[in-house]
C-alpha cells in the first residue's frame, strides 16, 4: 500500500534571544518530536537562520534540504525545503529572488521592504509511484502591498515558464503574508497558464504571534495545488501544538495529505 505524501510549509521563526522562552533553542526538541510524529515527506521553511539550519539539519537526518540564504552572499535568513529521503527525490532545484529581474542579486520592487525576497523552486519525484512535481516555497514582503502582489506575478510567471518545459503538477506553498481575500491571493487564483487552489482554505488562522495577538489572528500561510492534485487531497491541518505554554512557532505549521498512484 502507498502511503499518502505529506506536504508541510512552516515558518520557523527567526532564531531572536529577544524572544525569551520562545526564542528557537526553547522550541528545538518540541519541533523534532513533532517531525518525528508526523514525518512529514516535504517541508517547506521559512525563516531560517543558519543555526537554525545546522539545528535542523541535526534532528531531522534523514531529510535532505536545499535552499540558500536570500542575502547577496546567499546567507542570512533564508528557505530551505526538506524532502525525506526514503520517499521523495530531488531531481533538480534552483533559486530565485522575487523581483524585477530573478536573477539579480538582491532584486526588489519599489514599495518591498528592506528584505530580499526568495523562491525555492524544485523538481521532485515520488519515490513510490514515479510522480513528478514542482514545489515552490515562498516568502513574500510583509510590508508593501504593491510587493506582493508583484512578487506573486513574479512567481507565477516563473511556474508557467516551467510548465513549457513539462507539465508536472505545482504546489505553490509558504507564508504570503496576506489575507485570502487580498489580490494577492486572488492572483493564484487566476493564472492563465495554470490555475492553483488554496487547499487550506478551511483553515482560518495561521498566524499567532505566539498566542498573544489578541487583535485577531490572520491567515498568511497556504498550500495551493494545481488542478492535476485537487482530487488527491486526503486532508488538511494546521498543527496547533502547544506543550507548556510553548508554541512550534509564532505561525501553526500547515500541512497536506495527498494520494498518489502509479501510472501502470
Amino acid at each position: 500500500m502507498i502511503k499518502p505524501l505529506k506536504i508541510v510549509t512552516f515558518n520557523l521563526r527567526c532564531a531572536w534571544s529577544e524572544d525569551g522562552v520562545n526564542s528557537f533553542v526553547h522550541r528545538a526538541g518540541l519541533i523534532w518530536e513533532k517531525m518525528r510524529a508526523e514525518a512529514p515527506d516535504v517541508v517547506a521553511f521559512q525563516e531560517v537562520m543558519p543555526k537554525s539550519l545546522a539545528i535542523l539539519k541535526l534532528l531531522m537526518p534523514d531529510y535532505e534540504f536545499f535552499g540558500q540564504g536570500r542575502n547577496a552572499d546567499f546567507g542570512g535568513e533564508g528557505l530551505y525545503t526538506a524532502v525525506k529521503q526514503s520517499a521523495v527525490s530531488a531531481v533538480g532545484f534552483e533559486t530565485f529572488w522575487i523581483g524585477p529581474k530573478p536573477y539579480e542579486s538582491e532584486s526588489r520592487f519599489e514599495d518591498q521592504s528592506i528584505c530580499p525576497r526568495i523562491c525555492v523552486a524544485a523538481l521532485l519525484r515520488h519515490n513510490a509511484t514515479g510522480q513528478l512535481f514542482r514545489v515552490y516555497n515562498i516568502h513574500l514582503d510583509h510590508q508593501g502591498s504593491g510587493a506582493r502582489k508583484q512578487g506573486i506575478r513574479c512567481v507565477l510567471e516563473r511556474i508557467a515558464q516551467d510548465r513549457q518545459k513539462g507539465s508536472a503538477p505545482v504546489v505553490l506553498l509558504g507564508d504570503f503574508n496576506d489575507t485570502p481575500e487580498s489580490e494577492t491571493i486572488r492572483l493564484c487564483a487566476s493564472g492563465k497558464s495554470v490555475k492553483l487552489s488554496d487547499v487550506t482554505s478551511k483553515i482560518t488562522c495561521t498566524f499567532h504571534n505566539f498566542g498573544r495577538d489578541n487583535s485577531g489572528f490572520e491567515k498568511i500561510d497556504y498550500i495551493f495545488l494545481s488542478e492535476e492534485l485537487l482530487g488527491n487531497v486526503i486532508s488538511t491541518s494546521a498543527w496547533e501544538d502547544k506543550v507548556n505554554g510553548i508554541y512550534l512557532s509564532d505561525h501553526y505549521p500547515v500541512c497536506a495529505e495527498l494520494k498518489l498512484t502509479t501510472n501502470e
